[in-house]
């Protein structure tokens, strides 16, 4: 499968798979639990298909967004990410999570029940899906149950038409859920992951994504050691910010001050230890920072804290992943939600700066991704892609390549090789 374009980063969770109150991480609590009570009646449900089948416009893509989210079963979300790549063969990582650890009680399936049903999806669609199994420190009570765990659920293969496979192909970690990339409880992993060529994607979105709402919960779990350096980086401050009227009336200044600070976790230094200790560690270092980051390395997004990104550094984090690419070959990058963000005419520029940036030395680690379905309050999957789709295989780079066929192809195939990934398709043996 090697010749088929690859999409890096796509989500496919449900909300039974995510928090019982999750979108009050994303809007407040009163509004959270109304929207998430009138979207499970019929009446809800039947006016969020109306939305999503309409024409165009904000309505439209945020009752995308939910639609696809209050799928019933992963299944379902999966198969309309295929439906947006029409006459072609298209694969797909998609990372697995585990939302266990935010602060907002626990989801209905559990990470175990989020992860046998994506087991299910690879057995009905073994050579399109790639799933990337969530990693979290705090998912076992020590080192050796966690890294032991993961290697039985990748060792463990699954039958696909008389042929057996293994069922995941990557690790999948989000710190800014409250922990440190470094955690001790995770080095065993990683260097099984090294030793055995699996990659890893971790969040890298400044002030972007998934973050834990409790600020004690925090506090309390955290491991503040650097088991690479003996360092101890204590827990971060809680920034205070103006929540403004509406921020205070619904208790927008906590959650703000979560957000700034579970970024804290993200920072690319932070991982520096890990990479210079474990050697061919294969890490991706996803959205390169995020848009705002990008904007600000080029001058033009002169925001106080886009400028100053919170963190050990305090420099900006586009620059600190090329730096980690320059110096380490294992270290990767996408362009996942910036594709998105790209159609907005304030970043219509930023298809020039992917093209430099694969154009220069560490090029070929830099990869093609989306982060479906997360994108379609912004912009619809097939649009998005189809734009940047459209630029890329019309510009070549010094290695005589399209833009494209590098990202979505190439680059991905070299991040993937490991002993769970050879890029042969699945051979189904016939009755």
């Amino acid at each position: 499968m090697e010749n088929n374009y690859k999409n890096a980063h796509t989500h496919i969770f449900t909300m039974n798979n995510a928090p019982k109150n999750f979108l009050e991480l994303y809007m407040p609590p009163f509004l959270a639990k109304g929207v998430d009570n009138f979207t499970n009646t019929n009446l809800g449900a039947w006016l969020i298909r109306q939305l999503a089948s309409s024409n165009k416009g904000m309505a439209k893509r945020y009752a995308t967004f939910l639609q696809i989210g209050k799928s019933k079963y992963q299944t379902d979300i999966f198969e309309d990410l295929m439906s947006r790549y029409p006459n072609e063969t298209f694969q797909f990582i998609t990372l697995c999570q585990n939302l266990e650890y935010l602060g907002v009680g626990r989801s209905v399936s559990g990470f175990e029940g989020q992860i046998e049903e994506v087991i299910d999806i690879k057995r009905k669609y073994p050579d399109n899906i790639l799933p990337f199994f969530g990693l979290d420190p705090r998912w076992k009570s020590s080192g050796d149950e966690i890294q032991k765990t993961v290697e039985r659920y990748f060792e463990t293969k699954i039958e696909v038409g008389g042929t057996y496979v293994y069922p995941f192909q990557g690790l999948k970690m989000y710190p800014s859920t409250g922990h440190y990339a470094f955690d001790a409880k995770l080095r065993k992993t990683m260097e099984w992951a090294a030793d055995n060529g699996v990659p890893i994607m971790t969040h890298t979105y400044y002030l972007g994504g998934i973050y834990n709402y409790d600020k004690e919960y925090i506090k309390r779990n955290l491991n503040p050691v650097d088991p690479y350096t003996g360092n101890v980086y204590g827990v971060p401050k809680f920034i205070g910010e103006k929540g403004g009227l509406f921020g205070n009336l619904f208790n927008g200044k906590d959650r703000e001050s979560c957000r700034s600070s579970c970024s804290y976790f993200l920072e690319p230094h932070s991982y520096e230890s890990m990479l210079n200790s474990i050697k061919d560690l294969k890490i991706c270092f996803a959205h390169f920072g995020g848009v705002n980051q990008i904007q600000a390395s080029e001058g033009n997004n002169k925001e106080s804290n886009q400028i100053n990104p919170y963190g050990v550094l305090r420099k900006n984090w586009f620059n600190q992943i090329q730096n980690l690419m320059t110096e380490h070959p294992n270290v990767y990058t996408d362009i996942s939600y910036d594709v998105a963000e790209c159609l907005l005419k304030e970043n219509s520029e930023l298809y020039k700066v992917f093209f430099r940036e694969v154009d220069k030395s560490y090029g070929n680690q830099i990869l093609f991704g989306t982060d479906y379905f997360m994108t379609e309050k912004d912009s619809l999957e097939q649009v998005a892609v189809q734009g940047f789709r459209n630029y890329a295989s019309n510009v070549k780079l010094q290695n005589g390549n399209s833009l494209w066929d590098q990202m979505a192809k190439n680059n991905i195939n070299n991040y993937l090789k490991s002993k769970y990934y050879s890029g042969k398709p699945v051979s189904i043996r016939s009755a």
